[in-house]
């Protein structure tokens, strides 16, 4: 299990509760020193069983790229306890960029962004922190959203709670052609704030 996917199923164990914070810290803090995927995978058994599950079931595994996503380039930011700043610079964002803020926080301008022509795809994952994202006025943008005692925020609309989801479009909806950008939020105990410049 590579160090990417090992720190995502810890992330995930610890939002969906039966993990005490002291030991979610404790493992992500061994996790980010490593990069040795058996070292990674030994981390991830340490994992306690989850309340109402068969210790006795196999655990789940993700599962391996296809070939047409393993081609894909992917970027990725990720802010644990710490902060991640893509504005006032070029950067690339299409065709997908990860951004997760674990206890910390990430600003990210997409005006400063070279976009891939059709669609580019955002994921933002707030876990305990905070996303704030600036979008050109009038671009195509897609939003899936959920939050989990957390929020996600767009000009117009709001969603959160314990446990709440919503799906809409922002910018020019009808134009045809160029690039458009899909954003999937998930915010568990933090906040994605999407504003428009």
């Amino acid at each position: 299990m590579d160090q990417e996917t090992a720190i995502e199923v810890l992330r995930e164990r610890y939002a969906r509760g039966g993990l005490p914070l002291e030991e979610f810290r404790r493992m992500m803090g061994t996790l980010m020193v490593t990069a040795d995927p058996a070292e990674c995978q030994a981390i991830i058994d340490q994992l306690p069983p989850e309340p109402g599950r068969d210790p006795a079931l196999p655990a789940i595994r993700r599962s391996q790229p296809t070939s047409s996503t393993a081609n894909k380039k992917i970027h990725r930011f990720s802010a644990f306890f710490g902060e991640v700043d893509r504005s006032g610079v070029l950067w690339e964002l299409g065709p997908e960029t990860h951004v997760s803020a674990t206890f910390g926080e990430a600003r990210i301008d997409v005006r400063m962004a070279k976009l891939s022509e059709g669609e580019n795809i955002l994921r933002l994952k707030a876990l305990f922190g905070e996303i704030s994202v600036i979008v050109p006025q009038g671009l195509r943008i897609f939003i899936e959203s959920s939050a989990r005692f957390g929020e996600v925020s767009v000009p117009g609309h709001s969603v959160g709670g314990i446990a709440a989801g919503d799906e809409f479009t922002i910018g020019n909806a009808n134009g045809d052609g160029g690039s458009y950008l899909r954003i999937e939020a998930v915010a568990n105990f933090g906040e994605v704030r999407i504003l428009t410049a």
